[in-house]
Parts: structure tokens; sequence; C-alpha cells
């Protein structure tokens, strides 16, 4: 009997310390060899509260402007005006835009070749500057519709007969606006013995006149608004064809499609009810190329 009792006591004692164990032990999950604790199932699984990320347009109606960059340096397209404000075709179809969103357009002028590592970087929402979609540029941003179309000119002093037209370029030191469309038609016609690159249509117009370069290669649109307004001693001529005759847009992200949609549809309302023909003809002197 004694015996029988003591067995008792000890499977009660056994079965005490198993179900004590049992349930105090941590649930457990095994990698490579290693006991680590479960994650709790919260933890894995991403929150169902959480936002989705906001479109450029949501963005530009939160912060109540359209931030447009442009070089401000290359009338009649986009240039500082006698009151120091920033003018030309490129500022209304801009402006014209921003009101389309509900906005105010915000213009940054700088130099041509920063304004697209700028867009692409988040700092600007659009770059208008007489921007032509070469094929260069379009592999990293997007471009809106084209509302005209320019291509490059030869620009030269009255009197050197050296210049000839934009795809001869044996032996000349040419100018071009680094980063521009032109720049990258000139690199790719090649022959010059020197290629200058300059910020804008000022300095590059300075050094022609100097004799510091041969010829300038530039946009037919904005040599001819130079030269027709040049008063200088030092009159210019444009010489040969016009070269490489791109459409022109306006830059935008990747991606950015929404954005893109509002542009396009506007441009194509613009361009249907007679607006931006108006708006050349005010800035150009007629309707840009189709």
């Amino acid at each position: 009997m004694k015996k029988l009792r003591i067995t008792s006591i000890l499977m009660v004692i056994a079965a005490l310390w198993f179900v004590t164990a049992c349930g105090s032990k941590p649930a457990t999950t095994e990698t490579s060899g290693k006991t680590s604790e479960k994650p709790a199932a919260s933890a894995a699984a991403p929150s169902a509260t959480s936002k989705a990320k906001s479109t450029a347009v949501e963005d530009i109606k939160k912060k109540g402007k359209l931030i447009i960059a442009t070089s401000g340096n290359f009338r009649p397209i986009t240039f500082m005006n006698e009151q120091s404000q920033i003018a030309g075709l490129d500022i209304d179809i801009g402006n014209m835009i921003a009101e389309k969103l509900g906005v105010k357009a915000e213009f940054v002028p700088g130099n041509i070749s920063g304004l697209i590592p700028g867009l692409i970087a988040g700092k600007f929402d659009l770059v208008m500057s007489g921007l032509t979609a070469t094929d260069e540029r379009k592999k990293i941003i997007d471009f809106s519709v084209p509302y005209g179309k320019d291509g490059t000119i030869a620009a030269t002093l009255q009197d050197n007969n050296k210049v000839q037209d934009t795809t001869k370029l044996e032996g000349l030191v040419v100018g071009v606006i680094g980063g521009s469309g032109t720049h990258s038609v000139i690199k790719e016609i090649g022959g010059y013995k020197e290629l200058k690159e300059y910020p804008g249509n000022a300095e590059a117009f300075t050094d022609l006149k100097a004799g510091r370069i041969d010829t300038y290669a530039v946009g037919n649109i904005a040599a001819k608004d130079y030269i027709k307004n040049d008063k200088s001693d030092k009159p210019l001529k444009l010489v040969g064809e016009v070269a490489a005759i791109k459409p022109m847009g306006v830059g935008i992200k990747k991606g950015e499609d929404e954005l893109r949609a509002i542009i396009d549809a506007l441009i194509e309302e613009k361009l249907k009810d007679g607006t931006i023909d108006k708006l050349a003809t005010k800035w150009v002197g007629a309707p840009l190329p189709k």
C-alpha cells in the first residue's frame, strides 16, 4: 500500500511537470538547425492602412504651383524682358498649363545642360525651353505632343564667306549652347576644328561677333529673332539650309502619364482653336511649322 501511494504521487508530479513545460515554451521555427521565435503575424504583413504614392498631378495641386525649368536665354521662346521678367512663347504656354491644373506657374531659369537632369531628379515638374524631341532625350524623358518644330541653322558674320552650311563644318570653330538639341546635332555631323559650348544665345553671339568662333549653330527661330533685332555695327547672317528639323514639346518626367495626358489635351485644344498660332505670331512673327 505504501509503495502504491508513493507511485501515485510520483505520477501526479510527472503529469504536472509535463503540462507546465508544454504550456510555457514559446513557439519556434527551425532555420538552419537553430531555433528562433516566430515573428508576429502583424509584423510580417504590410499595413492595410498604408497609402499609395501620390501622383505628380496631386503633388502639384497640393503645393499650389507648377515648377517649370527654362533657360531664360533663348529669345523669343524664353528670355528676360526689359522689366527683368521672364517672357516668351514657352512662358505663355507654361502659364496656360498651370491654369489648366488650377495652380500658378513658377519658372526657374538655368543652363539648358542642367534642366533635364533636374527634371529627372524631381527638382522641376516640367522643362520648357524650345525643347526639341531628339532621340537622345526621348530615352530619358517623355515629351508632350508637339506644338511646333524647329531646326538648326548656321549664323556667322556678314563678311564671312568660309561658312556655307551647318553640315559643312570642316576646319571651323563652331559654337553651340551646351546640352541643347543643336549640340547633339553638331556632334553627330562632326568635322569641325573645335566645338565651344555656351550657356545661351547672348554669350554665343558675343563670341561670334568678337571672332572667337567662325559660326554659331543655333535654333532657326532664335537665330532669326536675334538678327532681326540686332542693332550692332557687326551685322550677322544666316547661311545654308535649316538642318535636323524636330518637333518641340514640353519635357515631362517618365512615368507621369496623367500629367502628360492633361498637357497633351490642352496643347491639342489650343492648336485646334488657333491660340498657339496667335501666340507664335506674337513672339516669333508667324505660326510655327507643324
